[in-house]
């Protein structure tokens, strides 16, 4: 009758033809509490990551939201150009309508990947004469406020004013560039908020020497989104 064999312990399974490999005991007997609390922490931080990663899908991130946004129909005397009736009356304007529709769809795209995603639009607007043209730029997230532009020392140039500078009218921030013995020329005219930010730029026209109504016109677009 041949020998029986003892019973493997239940950690590892019986191997084919060979001694078995017994478990290394802990150092003392005991478990490694340090190892322990390492892999602990290292499995809160991995669950802690992929939670927030989870809300910022869900939820955007820095009070970006996904929402659509129109643009408005008018801002002041500015219609979108598509609308503007000496525009839409010439036969030979519909090949720039459609272009400038596509050209806006695209800046759209681009405004909204800037900010994670966030709901933008932006539309080209005109006079009805034509005259003076501009952007409105949407997005439902926040954007710094006032605005960047370059530091100069108007001392160090010998110049009444810097090159570039913010001014402020109420809630909107416009930035402008100066030059000597000329009115200041809008860059751009910004309003933001927690969720919301409403901007005017590439101003044509005598409006573009007037950051003041600019300014004004960021208030009546404001109005209609916020």
């Amino acid at each position: 009758m041949e020998p029986q064999s003892e019973p493997w312990p239940n950690q590892f399974p019986a191997p084919h033809g060979g001694p078995r490999m017994q478990e290394p005991a802990p150092p003392n007997g005991r478990t490694n509490s340090r190892a322990i609390a390492v892999v602990a922490a290292f499995a809160g931080l991995v669950l802690g990551a992929a939670a927030a990663s989870g809300a910022w899908l869900l939820f955007g991130n820095d009070g970006a939201e996904t929402g659509n946004v129109s643009a408005p129909a008018r801002i002041g005397d500015y219609y979108r150009l598509a609308d503007v009736p000496k525009v839409r009356s010439a036969d030979n304007q519909t090949k720039t309508v459609a272009r400038q529709k596509r050209w806006d769809a695209e800046s759209s795209a681009r405004l909204s990947a800037s900010h994670d995603g966030a709901g933008a639009v932006v539309q080209q607007y005109a006079t009805e004469d034509l005259e003076s043209m501009l952007t409105l730029e949407v997005v439902r997230a926040p954007s710094p406020f006032p605005q960047y532009v370059p530091y100069s020392d108007p001392e160090d140039l010998g110049i009444d004013k810097p090159f570039e500078e913010v001014l402020e009218f109420g809630d909107v921030a416009c930035a402008v560039r100066n030059s000597p013995g000329q009115p200041p020329t809008v860059i751009n005219c910004l309003r933001t908020s927690g969720n919301l930010t409403v901007s005017i730029t590439r101003v044509g026209g005598d409006m573009g020497q007037r950051p003041e109504d600019v300014a004004g016109l960021v208030d009546v677009a404001w109005s209609q989104l916020d």
